[in-house]
């Protein structure tokens, strides 16, 4: 900058960087040693064609292993990439690195295909972020330090006790797990009144000394911060971006307020404003989670404390998200003091979280197959789309995402509900089919899928689609080990291929 009084040309730019960097020669490949082509969860599909859709689908595990060069811990400073002891698998395609909530489905198929080993490692990578940062960050780069994403490792611990029995293990790490919920309980609680009644529940917020245009996307922010007259107010919506991003949903209308109530876009996000049902519900998951965990260990007055707070959790979702006349939860703006009544699939996570009680759930399941249906989101071919509003973003709609569905289907047929059951199954068939479309026609697994055209990948958003992809990977995974005994394949020459109910 000073060789060139501040205006660089692109090539000194270049060569700067030719000069002073590398090429990122962080990760190197890793083969997951506990890799098994032939899990258990063959034998659970009947149909041959699914059976070998998911043989393939299993084989992506060996693909996608990574683990960190030792020289990264080494020489931390050199590196974007925040260390991290275990291999991993990582999403695919330009992320090579590990994502927060991408690992809960990444780390479900994982077991899912007999890879415990794996998924313990990749758990306890997370965990290590815990401990020397107090949190797990959006990623593990540098630049994601200052926003986390929804807090599913409590549920993740639990997931491979479950599936391990190891209670030493528990005993070892229940700290670190308690750890990460404090955090959230520090940084990202706000305090709402209804009714005369205060509750308290979490939002995103991204750390304020974090400041200017996220790293990643440092063009994109700073190009649509122009739009605003002076710099306190560009530093208030690089806070918003950067909170909105915290979600995992970035970028979707769900987080835009516009003056004039139009869908909006970029520069009316407005994340911290909104408390979000599918954080709240995770969280009191979490909670009732990691009281539980401490029940397993007799630990009878930490079990306590956790569970009267998942308690206190659940009520306040009851009464501040809940909307009794539309039969389903909605995010809720805390600054107007009302519902957000827009859809979205995250409308099921208290469902699928099990925060609500149980003697209702069959109601509760009823009413909201009512509302899903009044939506029209179920009318569309290739899945259930992250909104029924055309934003442009990538969370919007026709985009269909693997996690959206994971919740929304598994809130369906956990709950109980024969007819919520019933069309979990449907959905389910509509996704399986729209994966194995997709695989079979470019021989990859999306990030994102088009609701409207079965198999194709989806759009829009700051990036091209990705493939690999690790938690479409988990999520067909989970389908099909819960409804691969049921589902069969029919196709015809020149026809696209249908999955329905046996």
């Amino acid at each position: 900058m000073k060789e060139t009084n501040n205006k660089p040309s692109r090539d000194r730019l270049m060569n700067f960087v030719d000069q002073n960097f590398g090429e990122g020669n962080e990760l190197e490949h890793w083969m997951p040693p506990d890799f098994d082509p032939n899990p258990p969860i063959l034998e659970q599909i009947s149909n041959p064609k699914l059976k070998a859709f998911a043989k393939s689908v299993i084989a992506l595990w060996a693909k996608l292993g990574r683990k960190v060069q030792s020289d990264v811990m080494l020489n931390p400073d050199q590196y974007s990439f925040l260390y991290v002891p275990n291999g991993f698998i990582v999403p695919g395609g330009r992320f090579k690195e590990l994502y927060y909530w991408d690992s809960f489905w990444t780390i479900r198929g994982l077991m899912i295909s007999n890879m415990t080993k794996t998924a313990k490692g990749m758990i306890e990578n997370l965990l290590h972020l815990v401990r020397k940062y107090g949190y797990i960050p959006n990623g593990s780069r540098v630049y994601y330090l200052g926003r986390s994403q929804p807090p599913l490792l409590a549920a993740m611990v639990a997931s491979y006790y479950e599936a391990t029995g190891d209670l030493a293990w528990i005993e070892q790490h229940i700290s670190t797990v308690e750890k990460e919920l404090y955090y959230w309980l520090d940084k990202k609680k706000v305090t709402v009144e209804i009714n005369g009644n205060k509750f308290m529940l979490l939002r995103y917020l991204a750390d304020k000394k974090d400041r200017g245009p996220r790293p990643e996307s440092y063009y994109e922010d700073y190009t649509n911060s122009r739009i605003f007259p002076n710099e306190d107010r560009r530093d208030d919506f690089y806070l918003e971006i950067k909170s909105a991003a915290e979600s995992g949903w970035d970028f979707s209308s769900r987080w835009f307020v516009s003056a004039d109530g139009a869908i909006g876009n970029l520069t009316d996000v407005h994340a911290t404003r909104i408390l979000p049902v599918d954080l709240n519900a995770i969280f009191a998951g979490a909670l009732q989670t990691v009281g539980d965990l401490h029940d397993i260990l007799k630990h009878r007055r930490e079990a306590q404390k956790w569970w009267s707070l998942a308690r206190y959790w659940r009520s306040a979702i009851e009464n501040i998200m809940y909307h009794e006349v539309d039969g389903v939860w909605y995010d809720f703006d805390a600054q107007t003091g009302s519902p957000r009544k827009h859809f979205y699939p995250s409308c099921a996570t208290p469902l699928w979280a099990k925060v609500v009680n149980e003697t209702k759930a069959d109601k509760y399941a009823l009413l909201l197959v009512n509302y899903l249906k009044s939506t029209g989101a179920l009318n569309f071919p290739g899945g259930v789309p992250s909104s029924i509003l055309h934003s442009g973003e990538q969370w919007d709609f026709p985009n269909a995402w693997p996690p959206m569905q994971s919740i929304l289907i598994g809130a369906l047929d956990t709950s109980g509900n024969v007819e919520a059951r019933k069309l979990a199954k449907e959905l389910a068939g509509v996704w399986i089919r729209s994966n194995y479309i997709g695989y079979n026609n470019w021989q990859k697994m999306f990030e994102k899928y088009s609701a409207v055209h079965p198999g194709h990948e989806g759009g829009g958003g700051e990036y091209v689609v990705q493939d690999g992809f690790g938690w479409t990977n988990g999520v067909v995974l989970e389908l099909l080990q819960r409804y691969g005994k049921d589902l069969t394949l029919h196709e015809r020459p020149g026809a696209t291929p249908t999955v329905a109910l046996i």
